[in-house]
């Protein structure tokens, strides 16, 4: 009788300990199992992420929105410290001053003109940097000057720069203007927009122009065009790919007589009181400073409003149509330009300056 009991009760005690040791095998697999899930979902969803943001191709976005807009106050977060005249605005000008870069006396003598003009800085020389950082400080604009390749044809002081550093050549692959810009735009601090330094040659080039505005776009600087030669393809193939390019109107000092490059301001006040805005291009002679600083007063009695570079561009903007003034309704576009060039005058005088 009493094994009989004591034969129960160890069959009792072995059936409990299977029980609970088959309940802490089960709990044991489960925890594991879900463990090793947790790990494989974890590897799955990390590898589709990755495929998503490695594997798949963007979708391609239309040059004008790829491109970041650049202006003075944006880019060094200084403003300009020249005031608007109160005068009514019958036509705004744009004055790009060339070849900066070589010598610290050219920016240190023109960042001296009350005026917001605009200096456009050759890459790899000297004083590149220094240039662009005292015509921020001073409320001027600041242009990339792209070396470009002259025509064996061209006059002499184009001969003399042909071997430029850092020019832009008709032999060079795509690859190498990409690299070369590239380069120049970061040689040259707080530049809104660039225009060519010589390039009477590869302004025909027009497979190299593409390459140059759609590497410009993407870094954010527009093109003005010098028109060193009549028949650049500049704005020809802006208007190709839906990009506004600028083009210069005047040369100021082809001649560097100060009488001269007077008469080429009266010219260039002219046609911006009857188109609305004109851009004129000069270098940084001491003529041409004293002109400047001579002539632009009586121009502002006028009301021809001196304005940086960037403005044109942004005003000309909705309708300027890659440059080309010669085609379409010119006198639509020039009524609008110059109810904006209103409006704009109005609201920058109750404001007090130009940025």
């Amino acid at each position: 009788m009493k094994r009989s009991r004591r034969s129960t009760k160890s069959s009792r005690r072995r059936s409990t300990r299977r029980k609970k040791d088959k309940t802490y095998l089960i709990v044991s697999i489960s925890v594991i199992s879900l463990f090793i899930m947790g790990i494989l979902i974890g590897y799955f969803v990390g590898r589709r992420s990755v495929s998503i943001s490695v594997g798949e191709k963007p979708k391609e976005v239309p040059l004008q929105r790829q491109a970041v807009k650049r202006t003075p106050s944006a880019v060094s977060g200084k403003k300009g410290k020249e005031k608007l005249p109160k005068v009514k605005a019958k036509g705004l000008v744009a004055i790009v001053i060339d070849d900066f870069g070589y010598r610290k006396t050219d920016i240190d003598r023109f960042k001296k003109l009350p005026y917001p003009i605009s200096v456009s800085i050759i890459p790899f020389t000297p004083y590149e940097k220094y240039s662009a950082q005292e015509a921020i400080k001073f409320g001027k604009s600041v242009m990339l000057h792209i070396p470009m390749e002259p025509n064996s044809s061209g006059e002499k002081i184009e001969k003399l720069e042909r071997k430029t550093k850092g020019m832009l050549s008709t032999k060079m692959t795509e690859k190498q203007i990409r690299a070369l810009l590239k380069e120049e735009i970061k040689r040259v601090p707080y530049a809104v927009g660039a225009n060519n330094h010589m390039g009477s040659k590869f302004t025909r080039f027009k497979k190299g122009m593409r390459v140059v505005l759609d590497e410009l776009t993407k870094n954010g600087l527009f093109f003005l065009d010098s028109r060193t030669v009549a028949y650049s393809l500049g704005t020809r193939v802006g208007k190709e790919m839906g990009i506004v390019v600028l083009k210069r109107d005047i040369f100021l000092d082809n001649s560097r007589d100060v009488n001269y490059i007077k008469h080429q301001l009266d010219e260039l006040a002219r046609i911006a009181m009857k188109r609305g805005y004109a851009i004129a291009i000069g270098h940084p002679h001491i003529t041409t400073y004293l002109a400047l600083k001579e002539k632009l007063p009586e121009l502002e009695k006028k009301g021809i409003v001196v304005v940086p570079i960037e403005k044109i561009y942004e005003m000309c903007g909705g309708d300027y149509a890659g440059g080309i003034q010669k085609t379409g309704n010119l006198k639509g576009r020039k009524v609008s330009f110059l109810s904006r060039m209103s409006s704009w005058h109005s609201s920058q005088v109750s404001g007090g300056s130009y940025r």
